[in-house]
């Protein structure tokens, strides 16, 4: 598979544009990634992207429980004297055709598809063009790297566009993930969302109809693991429970998502928004915290209480928060819903570049493969009639994988007041 076999290894560089010796190091062994955590957080937190993908936190649980069966990790740490400058964390998957003989190598594991590479943004093109030659020496017969979901402004984007030695760069796929800024007034914010205001207080007032309403808000020092059992319980009692694809169907999403709660919670980094009703959990939020930002990656309700939208007044209660505090500048779900549009929520976007090794093999069996996708992304998809793609749409909403709706919610309601009565 073209790996070393030792779990750590390290090479000494002196690049043209270097002030001072370049020295990376190339991790095998998740054990092995603490000494480099502690400069791999402070580059993360600071990182002009915002998001939590890239703190070592994320990134240990991606390594653990990110590679499909028969894929490797490894993890490039490039630093300038003592300084660390860049972080390349890498999985080595088959390629469709040739194998694990000629690996493609890509920056995210299977649970989440956004940016992980950190650089510092003073020398993210000399830490870039480090990393990706030490990558070519760890991994010599991969055939090109997949940097996943980096987003705009990203320092990585800026170090693409002065060229990297030994690979052709092809633009892949551009997603749209939705951001707020959150320096300002709530009130004034409000002001802006049209009936949002009076929504707020009309479904906070049914809610509260229900029973006694707590909003609980845990940060570091008291946000911990021992949540997260409530939280995936309520997560695994709606639509996705139903759909078969909530994390506590999946041994391995559960495992995954254990770990990283727990590595969150280590490094301060978790906080938990929930909403109770006469002590019942009624909607809940996963949150993490990175720099100025807060990342939104999970949201949970009770759908018995749709019709009071606890999802929409736990999402009102955590924007209030995000503007109160003066060191929070985002708050970001990474993602892109409906919702969204309720919020006023601009985008941002998330850009797939294809790094293929500059010769023969990787130019004919993976940029070929690259260009297919392209030219079906660009010219295919946009042909296909809209009739066909609501079809599809439907067919992916059919039967029980939707959230439930209100009315819905208020049939299960008044069966259940009823079963009381008898």
């Amino acid at each position: 598979m073209g790996f070393y076999d030792s779990q750590v290894q390290s090479r000494l560089w002196r690049p043209e544009a270097s002030t001072g010796e370049i020295r990376t190091v190339t991790v095998r062994d998740a054990d092995e990634l603490a000494p480099h955590c502690d400069a791999w957080h402070a580059l993360a937190w600071n990182a002009p992207q915002r998001l939590g993908t890239l703190l070592p936190a994320w990134a240990d649980a991606g390594f653990r429980h990110g590679p499909e069966p028969g894929e490797r990790w490894l993890c490039i740490f490039a630093y300038e004297g003592s300084r660390l400058i860049g972080v390349l964390p890498l999985i080595s998957g088959a390629h469709p055709l040739l194998g694990y003989a000629r690996p493609v190598l890509r920056t995210c594991d299977r649970h989440v598809l956004i940016e992980k590479i950190v650089l510092a943004p003073d020398r993210a093109h000399v830490a870039l063009s480090t990393l990706l030659g030490e990558a070519r020496r760890q991994v010599p017969d991969h055939l090109g790297i997949d940097l996943i979901g980096l987003r705009s402004g990203s320092p990585v984007l800026k170090a693409l566009e002065q060229g990297v030695e030994g690979y052709r760069a092809h633009p892949g796929s551009r997603v749209l993930n939705s951001f707020l800024d959150v320096r300002g007034d709530f009130e004034a914010y409000l002001s802006t969302l049209g009936q949002m205001r009076k929504n707020l207080r009309r479904y906070r007032r049914k809610l509260e109809s229900r029973g006694s309403v707590q909003v609980e808000i845990k940060r570091s020092g008291y946000a911990d693991e021992a949540f997260l059992d409530e939280f995936l319980r309520l997560e695994a009692s709606g639509w996705k429970g139903r759909g078969g694809t909530a994390i506590l169907q999946n041994d391995n999403s559960h495992a995954y998502h254990r770990t990283l709660v727990r590595n969150l919670a280590g490094s301060g980094c978790l906080e938990w928004y929930a909403m109770r009703v006469d002590g019942h959990l009624v909607a809940a939020r996963f949150v993490v915290r990175c720099g100025s930002a807060l990342i939104l990656p999970k949201i949970a309700f009770d759908e018995d209480y749709a019709d009071c939208r606890p999802g929409m007044l736990l999402t009102g209660e955590l924007y209030k928060d995000a503007f109160a505090r003066p060191e929070i500048e985002e708050v970001n779900p990474m993602s892109s819903a409906e919702a969204h549009r309720f919020w006023h929520m601009p985008q941002d976007e998330y850009t797939t570049v294809h790094l293929v090794r500059d010769s023969a093999i990787p130019v004919t069996f993976q940029l070929s493969r690259v260009k297919l996708r392209s030219f079906y992304r660009e010219h295919v998809r946009p042909r296909i009639p809209e009739v066909v793609r609501e079809a599809q749409r439907r067919l992916r909403r059919r039967g029980e994988l939707r959230p439930r709706r209100a009315s819905e919610s208020r049939n299960v309601q008044t069966t259940n007041d009823r079963r009381d009565e008898d």
